[in-house]
């Protein structure tokens, strides 16, 4: 097994698993890449997941469609479709990515039909992901006893997860990945707040948008998301100030107006709130780490 951080990534690491001693493992990785990096078009042999968790959209193409992927969701790919990034990022981003068999790592009583079609899809709010993608990572990152059972354990955690996030996506028809569960005036909704986000959008000028009624609009989002879209509008940009803060020298004042807040105090009142830190004193924690 070999490691290396590819030129132009602003952190991160990819890894190479063909000697790892696991069946079907083939790479996997943890990258923060600035907006200069592109993924240009390739395929695999085998499925690769690519799981973003922070940054703005990125947009996928692929057998003849466009894929967007927010942060806190999953694009899978299929063995042998070519892929690659159909524009450069926006803003910095990080994402985790694995290519492996899943036939070599389930059992075949345990492989959902999502790995027998030849698809690719994305699954939306897949935060339930992300601790498996970093326990996975961190067995390949490390040497420690029983380090092939825990390579293989967690690559399986990582697809059970997956398989049943995509469960029942399959046999009603729709495309994996589009959640039946969701009302689709929700999911435009959430596009909209991910791609105006530094717009303070009322609740009557989204709900417009989507042509529905303000307070329908306003009920299902709680419904079904379980929070407002204000409050989601919030989170959004504040785990974007944690990534501007984390992996680039942006003033703090600069990603204040960028994210729509409206003055610097405000910024740093909403982001002590939800970190306990101010954006200084995050923004130096994180240097502090980085250089330790």
């Amino acid at each position: 097994m070999t490691i290396h951080r590819p030129a132009g990534l602003t952190a991160g690491f990819h890894a190479h698993l063909q000697r790892a001693g696991v069946p079907g493992l083939i790479h996997a990785g943890d990258q923060r890449a600035p907006t200069s990096w592109l993924i240009t078009l390739h395929s695999h042999e085998v499925w690769e997941l690519y799981l973003q968790l922070g940054g703005p959209p990125t947009q996928w193409s692929m057998a003849g469609e466009i894929h967007e992927v927010p942060a806190r969701s999953l694009l899978a790919v299929p063995p042998r479709v070519p892929h690659a990034m159909a524009a450069s990022s926006t803003a910095p981003y990080h994402f985790h990515f694995v290519a492996l068999d899943p036939a070599a790592i389930l059992p075949p009583a345990d492989l959902h039909p999502v790995w027998r079609q030849r698809r690719p899809f994305t699954i939306a709010d897949a935060g339930s992901l992300i601790p498996l993608s970093e326990l996975f990572l961190r067995e390949v990152t490390s040497q420690q006893p029983l380090r092939l059972a825990g390579l293989s354990h967690s690559a399986a955690l990582l697809l059970i997860e997956v398989s049943r996030l995509a469960d029942g996506r399959l046999a009603d028809g729709r495309p994996p990945g589009r959640d039946a569960a969701v009302h689709p005036g929700v999911a435009a909704a959430r596009q909209i707040i991910r791609a105006r986000l530094a717009d303070s959008l009322t609740i009557s000028e989204l709900a417009a948008t989507v042509h529905l009624s303000a307070g329908y609009l306003s009920e299902l989002f709680r419904a079904e998301t379980g929070e407002s879209p204000g409050r989601y509008r919030a989170r959004l940009r504040i785990e974007r100030a944690r990534l501007l803060l984390r992996e680039t020298e942006t003033p703090v004042t600069t990603i204040a107006a960028d994210l729509g807040f409206s003055s610097p105090q405000h910024f740093a009142t909403a982001f002590r709130d939800d970190t306990g830190k101010t954006p200084s004193q995050f923004r130096k924690a994180a240097t502090d780490t980085a250089d330790g």
